[in-house]
């Protein structure tokens, strides 16, 4: 038991640290893609958006501690899904407080309030460069504007221009230039092809935050399952390094299938097959159960397989 406890403990502490690296890699990212220094409310921003990748990252590296500390696999395949199931929980949970919501500052400039772009640094918009060295009651000073869309570069420059906080715009010249911050691009850390687009694990509990609760969790737990009941990855093979590479390609696969199945085609294809089968589930539902029962299936499966050292021993 002690083992046991010491292992989620271990799991835990990996978690955390994982949530602090893939925010502040994320927060410098938007910072260095902006110009703007908001390290910190970018930071605190992802690390709400990204625990379900951190959790999913996170089961990934308990698959292996449970498999070399816990003889039992059914006290390894709880524990997975006790470990997996607090943590996807108390980060949606976190991420739905309105006293999270309201502490956090906005980490991106929204289009009904445009702020200006940060002085002394130069931002360039549909092949127009921008630049001014100060801002003072309103007004930009020593703009600098040049429109590289013609054949001959046309520069404008005015000493005091007025920056119009309703439009973001400046006049320079006789001509009006977008002086707004640019929008910081979304948080991308994982490589993803359009065609999934929106439809990553955790793209899909972002969007559901004003969904019931138990949806949310519904959803999240349907992926959970689908992942446990791949653990058998992590020692299909003799050799520990083989393992690591397998189970690495099928998490990813694992990640790659649940965003598939969640994809439009897909959604159509299992709410069809349910009306056939007489089942009026919600899709979020319908994938979750489609995702659980597949990965019980393959625990189960995993669970009533005798352990490899078993099976070479009595050969």
């Amino acid at each position: 038991m002690r083992t046991w406890l010491g292992v989620l403990g271990r799991a835990c502490i990996e978690f955390l640290l994982i949530v602090i690296l893939l925010s502040a890699t994320a927060g410098a990212m938007l910072s260095l893609d902006t110009g703007i220094k908001n390290f910190p409310a970018y930071m605190a921003r992802a690390a709400i958006d990204l625990i379900p990748l951190a959790v999913s990252l996170t089961l990934f590296l308990a698959f292996f501690d449970f498999e070399l500390r816990i003889r039992s696999r059914i006290a390894g395949w709880l524990g997975l899904l006790i470990l997996g199931s607090l943590l996807m929980a108390g980060g949606i949970q976190l991420r739905r407080m309105d006293f999270i919501k309201e502490s956090l500052p906005a980490p991106v400039a929204t289009a009904e309030t445009p702020r200006p772009s940060p002085p002394g640094l130069s931002s360039t918009k549909a092949g127009i460069t921008l630049w001014y060295r100060a801002m003072e009651n309103g007004d930009v000073l020593d703009a600098v504007a040049v429109d590289f869309g013609s054949d001959y570069p046309r520069m404008a420059y005015s000493s005091r221009s007025f920056f119009d906080p309703a439009s973001g715009l400046v006049d320079i010249g006789g001509r009006t230039y977008d002086a707004a911050r640019p929008v910081p691009k979304p948080i991308r850390l994982v490589p993803e092809a359009s065609v999934f687009a929106g439809a990553w694990i955790w793209d899909r509990l972002a969007a559901m935050d004003r969904e019931p609760i138990l949806l949310v969790l519904a959803a999240a737990g349907g992926f959970i399952l689908l992942a446990l009941g791949f653990r058998f990855l992590c020692r299909i093979t003799s050799w520990p390094l083989a393992n690591a590479v397998l189970a690495a390609a099928g998490f990813v696969g694992i990640v790659v299938l649940d965003a598939a199945l969640s994809g439009g085609a897909a959604s159509k294809a299992i709410a069809g097959i349910a009306r056939e089968l007489g089942l009026s589930l919600q899709p979020v539902l319908l994938l979750a159960c489609l995702e659980g029962a597949v990965g019980l299936l393959l625990g189960l499966a995993d669970l009533a397989a005798a352990p490899r050292r078993e099976r070479i021993s009595d050969e």
